[in-house]
């Protein structure tokens, strides 16, 4: 697979999703993009603060639910001519069936829209500043042997930004979100933190799949 095009390395903040049936202006997206691997949260304006809590033990039904509906994802990018491609190879969310494929039209050089193509959806798309050098990969496996096997921990960085990726390690039995507390909490077992580097050079977490996380130094 050919390495992705200059045009798209950085780090891209999501300003607007419009599909048919609604409008999103208020959840916070990012997306880190490098020579071939990519990874993307995206976290709900009304995702519960879980504030005092610092564990998924610690979570009620409520919060364990109001977790559920995050997204986010990580694998490897293909782009051919104004065509682009996300396979994931691991999901926060299960599968819906189609494959993760839009065409991309940049208006500048820091700005790209995005027009879905096996599903009706239009994204505008806003690289951030200080997110253009110095890429970094830190992949790791739970167990040795082919690269194509699902990682256990995926760690990207470009620029000052970062995103450590840890999938959960229990298997999903279907599409359905479960309704029973422990096995939800066993859904949102799942890590994504997204954050920048200090002026102290400390990794500050701004966003996580679990919100305690946010605010504290990334490892």
């Amino acid at each position: 697979m050919a390495d992705v095009p200059d045009a798209y390395l950085g780090v891209w903040q999501r300003l607007l999703l419009r599909t048919p049936q609604a409008e999103d202006t208020t959840s916070e997206v990012y997306w880190l993009q490098t020579r071939d691997w990519h990874a993307d949260i995206r976290v709900p304006a009304d995702r519960p603060a879980c504030s005092g809590k610092t564990s998924l033990a610690q979570l009620d039904h409520v919060e364990l639910r109001g977790l559920s509906t995050q997204q986010g994802f990580a694998g490897v990018t293909e782009v051919v001519g104004d065509i682009c491609r996300w396979h994931r190879k691991i999901d926060f969310q299960p599968s819906a069936g189609f494959d993760d494929v839009g065409r991309m039209q940049f208006e500048t050089t820091n700005r790209v829209l995005e027009f879905g193509i096996e599903q009706d959806y239009f994204e505008i798309w806003q690289r951030l500043p200080d997110s253009l050098t110095n890429p970094w990969l830190d992949i790791r496996y739970a167990d040795t042997g082919s690269a194509d096997r699902t990682p256990s921990l995926i760690r990207i960085g470009i620029g000052k930004y970062f995103v450590h990726v840890r999938p959960r390690t229990t298997f999903l039995p279907g599409a359905e979100t479960p309704t029973d507390t422990n096995a939800l909490r066993r859904w949102v077992d799942f890590e994504i933190s997204f954050g920048a580097q200090t002026s102290d050079g400390n990794k500050l977490i701004l966003r996580s799949t679990h919100p305690w996380r946010e605010g504290l130094t990334a490892a």
